[in-house]
């Protein structure tokens, strides 16, 4: 059973590192049940119970740090509820109200004692790691003036982040009188960014850091929303020390949170329509990429691109990176700025690295520029990517293939062939569009190649 009353119920969960291995999900603590997709009730294990003096603020997201050798589970907590944090508890080192914490969930005893990572929260029901760097991202819920998004890099804790005494970056006059609050305000850690409370905008929902590969232009950039707002907003470094924020309308209300799957992809979850869709990149570049591939030989590697329509482009740089995350330049092409269809072709000297990511930064004549998909060289053989896998008739469905594919085809579920393409032992990125006469189902789109064999199934609308 859950309580559901108000703002409480089923919060959050999380996986231990070592799921594959102990079982153990993280709720309380459940063991895994001899099938590997269902939990064990008669193994629920409380690890912690925190009393608190009202129903809301609860907190809610638990979250096993990237990369951590100790299986810290970190877990943030509301302040206790009610207005202004009566009890002051988000000010009280020795409260576990109003804090970020963190516990070794494999620590031997029958107790467990959290440890103290950060305070002076009030209702941070959203929060993450940055999987690449470890940098924590705490959306928390303002009380009627400011919603706010803090930021701390990798392993610095004791941060204050001033609740009740300030609201965002804001001196609140009602906290309580028998805090310290001058001393809070000397000290307390601002916001990288905050925004006034509006009937549209006054819960804010705290996301993640993009670390996926399959969007270039999204790489980076800290997605965040508001449970009542109906766009999403991203944050990016500016490069000057600071952050830029920028939102895009489109999204459903009713947001309860961002998550993020195992290849790095973002997910919204709307609780208005019972919905999960995945956050894409629907940027188009300002040309016709037909094609981008490499190939690897002794001591460099060669990048070849097919476009068209390119009239108002200036020139193609390649970027390149060991990680993924991490670009820098090799070189650049002028482009021929025509309507026609061209060959383009970039030879990087590379001896040492075993595995490489590629991309074209494509640069208009106006100076801005947009990227193409990303396509790794090296020793990672094999992997396939199918996107978007929801199109429409006359739409793109984009593929990257580290292997050569000769013939890409589209299949109907009664298995007549409604679409195909040869293109003649291809590996990278290669584009299929979708004939506009398609009626709308499911279908089957098959790559064949000398190595390769492999159906993705897509829905045309």
């Amino acid at each position: 059973m859950v309580r559901d009353n108000g703002e409480q119920g089923f919060l959050s969960m999380a996986f231990h590192p070592n799921y594959p291995v102990n079982g153990n999900i993280n709720i309380a603590r459940f063991q895994v049940s001899a099938d590997p997709n269902i939990a064990d009730p008669g193994s629920d294990t409380v690890l912690l119970s925190i009393p608190k003096p009202y129903t809301n603020h609860n907190g809610g997201h638990l979250q096993f740090k990237p990369g951590d050798s100790t299986p810290y589970m970190y877990f943030a907590t509301g302040d206790g509820g009610d207005a202004n944090n009566p009890e002051n508890s988000a000010q009280i080192p020795s409260s576990q109200l109003g804090k970020m914490l963190r516990m070794n969930v494999d620590a031997p005893g029958p107790t467990i004692t959290p440890e103290l990572w950060a305070m002076g929260l009030r209702n941070p029901f959203r929060w993450s790691f940055d999987r690449s760097t470890g940098d924590m991202w705490i959306g928390d819920v303002g009380q009627g003036q400011r919603e706010e998004i803090n930021f701390r890099p990798n392993g610095t804790a004791g941060a204050n982040y001033g609740w009740p005494c300030v609201e965002g970056t804001l001196n609140n006059g009602a906290a309580p009188g028998f805090g310290d609050c001058d001393t809070v305000r000397a000290i307390d850690f601002l916001p990288i960014h905050e925004y006034q409370i509006t009937p549209t905008s006054r819960s804010v929902v705290g996301g993640y850091v993009y670390r996926g590969t399959e969007y270039a232009n999204m790489q980076g950039v800290y997605f965040f929303t508001d449970y009542f707002s109906t766009s999403l907003s991203m944050i990016r470094p500016n490069g000057m020390g600071g952050w830029t924020v920028t939102s895009k309308p489109g999204l459903a209300s009713g947001t309860s949170s961002i998550s993020e799957g195992a290849d790095g992809s973002l997910f919204v979850t709307s609780l208005n329509n019972n919905s999960v869709s995945k956050i894409i990149d629907l940027v188009v570049t300002p040309v016709h990429l037909t094609s981008f591939s490499g190939k690897v030989y002794s001591g460099y590697h060669e990048l070849k691109w097919i476009v068209q329509d390119e009239s108002a482009i200036q020139k193609y740089i390649v970027d390149w990176s060991t990680d993924g995350i991490n670009y820098q330049q090799a070189g650049e092409v002028q482009a021929l700025n025509t309507t026609n269809t061209h060959a383009y072709s970039f030879r990087h000297n590379n001896a040492t690295a075993r595995k490489v990511f590629y991309r074209i930064r494509i640069v208009s004549m106006d100076g801005t520029a947009k990227y193409s998909p990303v396509i790794t060289l090296g020793d990672a053989k094999g992997a396939v990517q199918v996107y978007p896998t929801i199109v429409k008739p006359n739409g793109t469905v984009n593929i990257i293939t580290q292997d050569e594919v000769n013939t890409i085809r589209m299949i109907g579920t009664d298995g007549r062939m409604v679409a195909s393409k040869i293109v003649g032992r291809t590996s990278g990125y290669i584009s299929f569009q979708v004939p506009g006469s398609v009626a709308a189902g499911t279908y089957i789109i098959q790559l064949e190649g000398d190595n390769v064999r492999q159906a993705v199934k897509v829905v045309v609308e």
